[in-house]
């Protein structure tokens, strides 16, 4: 969802106003080398389709705060959505899926690849990319995979929480 820079050159970014805070994490989670990233650092996370009704859609957010999410099925918002988060906040983000090992990950967990485990069918997909400092990395989970690093579920959780997706998500 490379929309972020057509909002940014309309002025949008301008009348945004500020959301409830973002935090990142209890103890533990929080990166404690600098914060700051690069103006090109975004992280991106796609939630696909499960067998009954889970929550298609997906959200970035870039390094400046801004949020942009583009709702899709079972969703209170259907069709795109934008926001403000601090900036630190973002990079505090990605910083911290940085810091636990996000570069390192395979790109995969699906049926059959390394690393899935035990699989059971009808789960969601998730995809999440972060590009930060010239490098970028994408990690598409089957969360019928029960053998994948825990680790990366609870970046996905870090990302909907920090970029506040329940507002769009659940009234």
């Amino acid at each position: 969802m490379r929309t972020r820079h057509v909002l940014q050159g309309t002025g949008l970014t301008l009348l945004m106003t500020a959301c409830a805070p973002a935090h990142n994490g209890g103890p533990g989670e929080q990166d404690t080398r600098s914060t700051s990233v690069d103006a090109a650092a975004y992280v991106a996370l796609e939630r696909g389709p499960c067998f009954g009704t889970c929550p298609v859609y997906e959200v970035e957010v870039d390094a400046h705060g801004v949020v942009t999410f583009d709702g899709r099925r079972f969703v209170d918002h259907i069709g795109t959505a934008t926001a403000q988060i601090p900036a630190d906040s973002a990079a505090s983000l990605m910083r911290s899926i940085e810091a636990d090992g996000f570069f390192q990950l395979d790109p995969r967990y699906h049926y059959g690849d390394k690393g899935c485990g035990a699989y059971h069918t009808d789960a969601p997909h998730v995809t999440l990319t972060l590009s930060l400092e010239g490098r970028a990395h994408t990690v598409q989970l089957d969360y019928g995979c029960t053998g994948a690093p825990e680790v990366l579920r609870r970046m996905h959780e870090r990302v909907d929480r920090v970029t506040g997706v329940a507002r769009w998500i659940t009234s």
